[in-house]
């Protein structure tokens, strides 16, 4: 196991409040929280990290729920936090349940959304085949690069979702574009990211919040959600997707904060 890494943090709220980690999910970074992150700072010291091969944190050539595991580790020793809730969406909710597993002395309540702990096919190569064919390197406006994501993938949703990652810079006076995502890691690493974490009996309070027409969460992984956690809720939001927290924001941060407060 190799060392940590050093993970970006925008922190948000009184720094004496309890805190809550928010872990984005596969392709995402810290930017896709930001306005709920406001919200929540309300009543608590929020941490909206960037996963390692993600946002602006390191590119690592590792990529494992217990290397993420370990990176959450390191930023709350190195910030002298003992315990905190976790927020996680999809690979976040994964990398919450592992933590909670192996360090459950440092958690407070578990908010997992739209993940369950099984294993799930392997869905994603369309969508690394259309970014790692993008023609960033000749590209000159931003819209080039939508445009080719939009013909391979024809989902409005995901390709907004995709362009938040893309990084313009000027180097030379030219406009030079980078994807902010370890694309080649990450790429490989897909049968990590979507492999089953075991789960254990917990005393801990767990949140499964999903959305109503997303297949990633059934009723099967529920019911093993409630065996597993002796303090369990569960709530499903009618017509959100996968990415329910941008699709139903006000629902999503009612029911998250009442659980979390």
């Amino acid at each position: 196991m190799s060392k940590p890494v050093e993970l970006f943090v925008r922190a948000l709220g009184d720094a004496d409040a309890p805190v809550l980690v928010v872990l984005h999910g596969l392709l995402g970074s810290s930017d896709n929280w930001q306005t709920l992150a406001k919200s929540y700072a309300q009543t608590h010291h929020v941490l909206l990290t960037d996963a390692r091969n993600h946002g602006r944190s390191p590119h690592h050539a590792e990529h494992s729920y217990i290397a993420m595991v370990e990176d959450l580790l390191h930023l709350l020793d190195a910030r002298g936090i003992s315990r905190a809730s976790l927020l996680g969406h999809s690979m976040g909710g994964k990398t919450v349940l592992e933590f909670a597993r192996l360090h459950p002395d440092r958690c407070d309540k578990l908010v997992v959304a739209d993940m369950a702990a099984r294993s799930y096919p392997i869905h994603h190569d369309l969508i690394f085949q259309a970014l790692r064919s993008a023609p960033i390197d000749s590209a000159a406006t931003r819209e080039s690069v939508e445009r080719h994501l939009m013909e391979a993938l024809r989902d409005q949703m995901v390709v907004a979702f995709l362009m938040k990652g893309l990084r313009r810079r000027v180097e030379g006076g030219e406009t030079v574009w980078s994807w902010r995502p370890n694309l080649p890691v990450l790429h490989a690493a897909l049968h990590e990211v979507v492999r089953a974490v075991p789960l254990e009996m917990s005393t801990l309070p767990l949140l499964s919040i999903h959305g109503g027409n997303s297949a990633y969460v059934g009723e099967a992984d529920l019911a093993s959600f409630e065996e597993h956690f002796l303090q369990f809720e569960s709530h499903c939001i009618a017509g959100a997707g996968h990415w329910l927290h941008a699709e139903k924001p006000e629902e999503f941060l009612e029911v998250t904060n009442d659980f979390l407060d």
